[in-house]
């Protein structure tokens, strides 16, 4: 990339704006998994069916009503690594298989009902915080706004990941395209 893309990056009002930047850190993501890969295949000895281990669910297309604390679990698998993930379609939970270092992703789609002018979601490792999002809507303005969030975590294997409303009475638009959650194992953890 060079340097006046990533000037563009820094300002959201830019040519390329945030648009941009989701679409760098895309490619720095396709990067990573590449140079794994190449790993993979240059030393025998990695476990070919561990790396790059990915699951990426989508919501099912319709609106669904969630109250304080609910789990979103109305997910449909689109691609999933069997031997380190299993999701819990009941609890909305995906459960590590494997120890590593994973980078967690997740968009929510919120439309504002209870004339609030802020959502906000987690994702919740063993049901503790691990990343928040809070978006909020202008008065006056369309009553929906997507959330994106996503950060490296280091996991043990049986730990669980979900997706979890903030705030009461709040409806989610589960269209695939709007709604998703996901994650990749990047690596083993690093020796302490």
């Amino acid at each position: 990339m060079a340097p006046q893309d990533l000037q563009d990056l820094q300002d959201p009002k830019g040519p390329r704006g945030f648009q941009g930047f989701l679409e760098f850190q895309e490619q720095l993501l396709w990067d990573h998994l590449a140079l794994q890969v190449l790993l993979v295949l240059k030393d025998p000895l990695v476990s070919r069916d561990l790396l790059p281990a990915v699951v990426h669910l989508q919501g099912q297309g319709s609106a669904i009503q969630v109250k304080n604390g609910g789990v979103l679990n109305d997910w449909s698998r689109i691609t999933m690594n069997p031997k380190v993930f299993k999701l819990h379609p009941r609890s909305g939970e995906l459960e590590v298989l494997v120890d590593g270092t994973y980078f967690i992703y997740s968009q929510v789609e919120v439309y504002y009902i209870n004339f609030t002018d802020f959502a906000s979601y987690e994702v919740v490792v063993d049901e503790k915080p691990f990343l928040q999002c809070t978006r909020s809507i202008e008065t006056g303005k369309t009553n929906y706004n997507t959330c994106y969030t996503a950060g490296v975590c280091l996991l043990k294997a049986r730990q669980k990941i979900a997706v979890k409303m903030v705030h009461a009475d709040i409806s989610i638009n589960m269209s695939k395209h709007t709604t998703f959650f996901g994650a990749i194992r990047l690596g083993e953890a690093p020796a302490s």
